[in-house]
This record gives structure tokens, sequence and C-alpha cells, in this order.
């Protein structure tokens, strides 16, 4: 009797050891991971996974996609350190969690996605608008000037100090202004509104600046209007001086 009651002692004491053996190999319950979406290229992120028990070993994995292998990222913690993120750091994220006794788990995959920043987003955009205006600018490059080879302006006058080298030769400001094609009643408000001849004749040129076109304020013109009020000696001092050569 005493044999077969030792002996059941001795099967009970082998179950529990098996159940305790069992129990020990279980897997490590964990925190699930979470997805990070839509975070700032540049910046640092972290993965945190939390598990319970003793001894435990963490072993992270990287997939750029759902079907893509995986990649060991990281070391041995239950934190994954992400720094400077950038595009090839997007996809999916695990965590292989391991204890001493062979039990393991793996977590659930963790997105994460990185924000599009504005210069990504219109980069495409801009880049269409730069050739559309480079297109331009080869089409205008290779049209003719035609007012220009049709009129000789080979100097555009737009400098206001280099016309007013005529201010003390010119003695008739009106006549110039007809010369010019200003019309009488442009004429008249300059004479009205000038009290100086010499301001008259400043004005008179203004106006003449305002009212024509770019091609059509240029050198040659003035001296065209210089010839037909008789100023020859000025007209050909203001081309030896300026280097105009006129079409005819």
């Amino acid at each position: 009797t005493r044999t077969s009651h030792c002996q059941t002692r001795t099967r009970h004491c082998q179950t529990r050891t098996s159940h305790c053996r069992t129990r020990t190999s279980h897997s490590p319950p964990f925190h699930r991971l979470s997805s990070r979406q839509n975070e700032t290229p540049g910046k640092d992120v972290e993965f945190v996974v939390e598990a319970t028990g003793m001894n435990l070993s963490y072993t992270w994995h990287h997939q750029t996609s759902r079907h893509a292998s995986k990649k060991k990222v990281g070391g041995n913690s239950e934190t994954l350190h992400i720094q400077n993120l950038q595009p090839d750091d997007e996809g999916y994220y695990t965590c292989t969690i391991s204890n001493p006794t062979g039990g393991n788990v793996e977590t659930e995959p963790a997105q994460l996605t990185l924000r599009t920043t504005s210069w990504r987003k219109w980069i495409f955009p801009g880049l269409i608008v730069s050739a559309v205006i480079l297109v331009i600018a080869v089409l205008i490059a290779k049209r003719p000037n035609t007012m220009s080879q049709l009129q000789g302006c080979t100097v555009i006058g737009s400098d206001m100090k280099a016309i007013r080298v005529i201010e003390n030769d010119i003695s008739d400001w009106r006549l110039l202004g007809e010369e010019l094609g200003i019309t009488s009643t442009e004429l008249n408000r300059v004479d009205k509104d000038q009290h100086r001849e010499l301001s008259k004749l400043r004005e008179t040129i203004r106006v003449w600046q305002r009212r024509v076109s770019k091609d059509e304020f240029c050198w040659e013109r003035l001296i065209d209007a210089l010839k037909l009020m008789k100023e020859i000696s000025l007209a050909k001092s203001i081309s030896n001086e300026y280097g105009i050569q006129r079409l005819e």
C-alpha cells in the first residue's frame, strides 16, 4: 500500500512538472503597436512594444510593403528608434518577442507613412510652368524685331538724362513736340502747366515717352524730328556722340 501511494505521488508530481513546463513555454503577452501616420520627414520617431515577462528578447523587422521581404532593423530593445525620417523608412514594422523557454510571438504590423511636403507636392507643376516659360522665352527671342528694323532703332533712348543733352540747343519746344507726333491738345496742356521754357521742353519729352511704345522712344526718332526742324548740326552731333547708324 505504501509503495502504491508513493507511485501515485510520483505520477502527481510528474503531472505538475509537465503542467509548469507547458505554462512557461507560453508566448509573452504584449500590447499592440500603434501605427504612425503622416509623420514629418527629417524628424525622429519610435515604436514601443510593452510585453510582460522576464529576460525577454526583441527582434524588429521592416517591410516596404505587405508582400516585401523582411529586413532586420534596430537592436534587442522594446523600443525601436528611427532618426531623420526618409522616404525609405516608410512601410510596415513588426517586433518578435521571445522568452528563455522558447516561446515567441510577433506583433501585428504597424504602418509608418510620411507627410508629403509642400515642395514635393508642387515640384511637378513647377517644372511644367518653368518649361512653358522657357518655350515662350525662346519664341520671343526668335521673333524678329520688326519695329526696330523698320525704324532703325539701334539705341533705345530710355535714359531721360541722356535725352536732355538737347535741352540747351532746342529753342522751339512746341515744334519739337509736333515733329515727335504730340497732339496740339497735349502741347497746350504743357504750355499751361509749365512756366519756364526749359520745363516745357522737358515735359514735352516726358509726354513723348509716355505716349509711344518702347521701340518708338529711341534716338533715331529724335534725330528724325531734329532734321525736320532743320536742326541738322544738332542731329549730326547726337549721331556722332552716341554712334547711331540710321537704317535708310
